[in-house]
């Protein structure tokens, strides 16, 4: 059904308040945004048929892309190596187990449930494989958790970004070109990948140097986006990786007086890019604008017609938080309180980048691409729902004692 673009607009309007109330719901009680978003598209696509995601013909991609940038550059600019560096020792070993079980995981259930091939099973594992810092940040604040776990989470999910990002990326290369024999593939993919970071690192030095000749650049607005517009188009011009480029941009951008070699100092002081208060405000809003309307998006392209897809997804999604308990059970040390282990546990919702993701393989016109976005879509869903419910479930204490069969008696607690 077409509607008037007089309804369209209104529509738009109200949707944008509707995503600032559901974020006020969020932080007053706990219950992510994205989850009211995702339900409200399912409501306008899928359910009611008001809206069928074909009738946004090129422009679904064109947002995806959009989106996408806006995204990886964040990505990167969030991850602080300082950081990294502080609170390594407690995070390395969640941050990489998590991923690598989450993902080998996801990859073996997808290949055993749908019969995928092995590459685009490795590409959902990746793509899904982190934790959404949306919703981990505002959940984990909500319990009585140490300030270590606290940190270890959110840190988690920042990190985890770089490998949901980069590595499917880089798996969707070699799709595309599995006509190609393995070795040229391999020699293209090294290649555009090496090239693609060369030209996101060194677009940020150029960038700092023209901030620092032209002052007057720092006064406007939006105008490092802009610049990451340049590169991600130039890098897709040259066939290299657009996204693998706004991603090192980003990561550099935050990171230069980490990254630059000693002669790039001398030859440019003064490195390190603050964007202005008033960009930071406009490039927050945008994001937030862009989240609410592609988790609508999700909602109206969630396939439940193929109600076999929704429901392994909701199966497979249970398979995970059950990987993910075990793993805290080995990984965590036995005196560790156990709030910390049981909120640990359920952490697991995928976001915004692993949905943008997720879309890729179907705008290439892989074979895959449909069933990928669908399964990357159902679990996404499914992942922040059940997150709510064992968070809710953990906060009221009703699933403690399931927690202290799983992980032993709480050795913080001292019995008489």
């Amino acid at each position: 059904m077409t509607l008037p673009v007089s309804v369209i607009i209104i529509l738009i309007g109200l949707l944008v308040f509707f995503g600032h109330y559901l974020h006020g719901i969020f932080e007053r009680h706990s219950i992510p945004d994205v989850l009211g978003l995702m339900l409200i598209g399912m409501l306008l696509g899928p359910i009611s048929k008001i809206i069928d995601p074909n009738d946004f013909g090129q422009f679904g991609p064109v947002f995806s892309n959009f989106v996408l940038i806006f995204i990886l550059f964040e990505s990167g600019t969030d991850l602080r190596i300082d950081q990294i560096k502080a609170t390594f020792a407690n995070t390395a070993g969640l941050t990489f187990f998590g991923f690598l079980t989450t993902t080998l995981s996801l990859s073996y259930l997808c290949w055993l449930v749908f019969h995928l091939n092995p590459l685009s099973c490795l590409f959902i594992g990746s793509a899904l494989g982190g934790t959404s810092s949306a919703v981990v940040v505002g959940l984990v604040r909500k319990l009585k958790v140490s300030e270590s776990v606290s940190t270890t989470l959110i840190m988690e999910s920042a990190e985890t970004d770089v490998f949901t990002l980069a590595i499917p990326l880089s798996i969707l290369g070699l799709m595309t070109d599995m006509e190609m024999s393995a070795g040229l593939v391999l020699s293209q993919f090294f290649s555009a990948l090496v090239m693609a970071v060369l030209i996101g690192m060194g677009g940020a030095f150029l960038w700092s140097f023209i901030l620092n000749k032209s002052p007057k650049l720092k006064l406007t607005k939006f105008s490092t986006p802009a610049f990451l517009f340049i590169l991600y188009g130039i890098a897709e011009y040259l066939s290299f990786s657009g996204p693998l480029t706004a991603l090192s941009f980003g990561i550099a951008i935050g990171n230069l007086k980490y990254l630059e070699p000693k002669f790039v100092e001398r030859l440019i002081p003064n490195q390190r890019i603050v964007l202005p208060r008033s960009e930071r405000v406009i490039f927050g809003e945008l994001i937030f604008l862009l989240r609410i309307f592609f988790f609508i998006f999700i909602g109206i392209s969630i396939r439940i017609d193929r109600i076999d897809w929704l429901i392994n997804g909701a199966f497979i999604t249970a398979a995970l938080i059950f990987v993910r308990i075990f793993l805290i059970r080995i990984i965590r040390p036995r005196n560790e309180p156990l709030m910390d282990k049981a909120t640990l546990s359920i952490m697991i919702p995928k976001g915004l980048g692993a949905a943008v993701i997720a879309t890729l393989p179907m705008q290439s016109g892989l074979p895959d691409g449909p069933i990928i976005q669908a399964v990357g879509f159902s679990i996404i869903l499914f992942s922040t729902l059940y997150c709510v419910l064992l968070f809710f479930l953990l906060r009221t204490g009703a699933s403690l004692p399931f927690y202290r069969f799983v992980f032993g008696k709480d050795k913080t607690v001292k019995t008489e």
